[in-house]
């Protein structure tokens, strides 16, 4: 058993970064990346985990290799399936490809595979090589990993501000604080998810669509999740322009399932006074194979999932724009910043979008 090696490395993170753009489009399935390479160092075949999940990333890179595959390296961003799901384990294609080699940039946590393919690859007189904490395959498979580990989807919520912290007036809810570069962030992030969630409040007062408007994109379509609360929702809102590619899912207190029901996607969870308890709801969504939400609600399922430490990544997107009197405060008493900071974030990136300024924070 080989160790990983420098090249080793640069091959994962190749194998990452042409994963990466297809995040949010494989289902329950990881989003991996394979890619098979000769002693000398040639690319010969690669793959990415298709569109609603299959086929998987190895049987199209080692398919693409053909019999060159014999004597050469399979790098893939996370250990190869073990189990019969609706097409069979890729260790098998593995193992019948001829490989002398394989670098995998993490064991899977699925207990259906979970180092047994390491085993058996290695059994079978492989050279075995797996990567431990590396930051591009954690990057890419954040989701997965979050909903078999922690039973719930990897949450990244993103709050925008004007200049003077404010995200909205009273009067009229939604007020634009960004840019067109920001909102082309904004897209791009929808694009990459699995889900976006909203609470109602955002969902009555700027009726949004949650969909994907950036030319080429137009086909990622994130379920679209609204968070009820105790006042009704009425039918005539963007979210429940349903159509059979993209679907609005209603999360809710049980006691609320049939005043919800014309809504027709309803799911019932434990709760309180009407409200549903959110680590329920994300409960809900990972058993629905949701990995990876977006939360673009207010300062109120904002500040409800912080308390619960349910935000694993917040972007602040601070506008140029001025609100005024009359306008709804991101926080009250303290900065965004200050908050996130006392709940144990730090700033891991910040950059500017156009006018406009991203900060991004993850948990330490």
């Amino acid at each position: 058993m080989s160790e990983l090696s420098p090249a080793d490395l640069r091959w994962l993170e190749a194998a990452a970064r042409i994963a990466m753009p297809y995040r949010g489009t494989t289902a329950e399935n990881p989003t991996v990346g394979a890619i098979v390479v000769s002693p000398d160092g040639t690319v010969l075949g690669r793959g990415v985990t298709a569109i609603s999940g299959r086929p998987h990333a190895e049987p199209q890179a080692l398919a693409m290799a053909g019999q060159q595959a014999r004597g050469a390296t399979l790098y893939v961003t996370l250990e190869p399936c073990n189990h019969w799901g609706k097409t069979p384990p890729c260790v098998d294609a593995v193992l019948a490809s001829g490989v002398a080699r394989i670098v995998c940039g993490a064991s899977d946590p699925d207990l259906r595979t979970a180092g047994q393919s390491i085993a058996k690859m290695r059994d079978a007189g492989l050279d075995v090589v797996v990567g431990k904490n590396l930051r591009c395959i954690e990057g890419l498979h954040e989701g997965f990993i979050s909903r078999i580990r922690r039973g719930r989807p990897f949450v990244a919520a993103k709050l925008a501000v004007s200049r003077d912290g404010m995200i909205g007036r009273a009067d009229r809810g939604n007020v634009a604080v960004t840019g067109e570069d920001a909102r082309r962030w904004t897209h791009m992030q929808r694009a990459l998810s699995d889900a976006v969630m909203v609470g109602a409040t955002t969902a009555r007062l700027d009726d949004p669509r949650l969909n994907v408007r950036l030319a080429g994109l137009e086909s990622r379509v994130p379920l679209r999740v609204v968070v009820a609360g105790r006042s009704d929702l009425a039918g005539s809102l963007n979210l429940f322009a349903t159509t059979a590619r993209q679907q609005t899912v209603i999360i809710t207190e049980n006691t609320r399932l049939e005043s919800l029901s014309q809504h027709g996607n309803v799911i019932g969870v434990t709760g309180r006074d009407g409200r549903p308890d959110l680590g329920a709801t994300l409960e809900a969504l990972a058993a629905r194979g949701i990995g990876r939400i977006l939360v673009e609600g207010g300062a109120g399922l904002n500040d409800a999932l912080l308390d619960a430490g349910l935000i694993d990544r917040f972007h602040l997107l601070e506008g140029d724009v001025e609100v005024g009197e009359g306008g709804i405060a991101a926080t009250v008493n303290t900065s965004l910043p200050e908050r996130l900071a006392q709940l144990g974030f730090s700033a891991v990136e910040s950059r500017a979008l156009g006018c406009d300024m991203l900060t991004t924070f993850e948990k330490v």
